[in-house]
């Protein structure tokens, strides 16, 4: 009759430092569970040996787990969706805000340096708060994802760079028409409509620049 061993304390510690770390490797919920009861029969093997649980994960265990996923192929496979849009957006916002501000504060005329009514300039600052969103998108998913050690961090920084002008520009011609069929109106329902199409469109870039990424990954399941 074969007895099950009951996991002791510093078992469950590595299968809580296995679920972090094969999380932040992009490995999927069901692929996780599957590498617990692998690591689970390896550890209740070594108990019964006697051997103690460094003699399987070596003195970087964290490292080894992660090899474990690496070589099953199971890393990077999470689109990570509610981790890469929130950093986009939030970086164009900053990026756009801090321009906008500024052209904001020449309207209102805190500088007689900055003429807002010179085309050229309104032109130039837009522009700016273009490019500096693009830049802070990039920054700012490309820092989120290397935080979780993500390994498409910089595959999904390039597909995003190639998407988001295509992408944004969409938005804009989806933005201005939405408010042409409304008449141009400044009314809240207006500003409400335009914006969720430019955010649903940005949202969307965003997606599919990372699923692109890890593309070969999901097809791989």
């Amino acid at each position: 009759m074969t007895t099950t061993m009951a996991p002791t304390p510093e078992h469950r510690a590595i299968h809580r430092t296995a679920e972090r770390t094969w999380r932040r490797a992009g490995v999927l919920r069901r692929d996780r569970k599957q590498l617990h009861e692998e690591l689970s029969v390896e550890l209740t093997g070594a108990q019964a040996d006697g051997v103690e649980p460094s003699a399987i994960l070596g003195d970087d265990s964290r490292r080894t787990l992660r090899s474990w996923a690496h070589a099953r192929e199971m890393s990077g496979r999470a689109l990570r969706l509610a981790l890469v849009v929130p950093a986009a957006i939030l970086g164009i916002l900053t990026g756009t805000s801090l321009v906008l501000a500024t052209l904001h504060g020449a309207f209102r005329g805190w500088s007689d340096t900055l003429d807002p009514g010179r085309p050229a300039f309104a032109l130039a600052f837009y522009a700016s708060g273009a490019l500096l969103g693009y830049l802070c998108a990039l920054v700012s998913v490309g820092a989120a994802l290397h935080g979780f050690e993500d390994p498409h961090a910089t595959s999904t920084m390039r597909r995003l760079a190639l998407l988001l002008p295509a992408g944004a520009a969409l938005c804009a011609i989806g933005g201005v028409a939405v408010a042409s069929v409304r008449g141009f109106t400044t009314t809240t329902p207006t500003f409400l409509a335009v914006a969720g199409i430019v955010v649903a469109g940005l949202v969307a870039t965003v997606a599919l620049a990372r699923y692109l990424a890890v593309r070969p990954e999901i097809a791989s399941t």
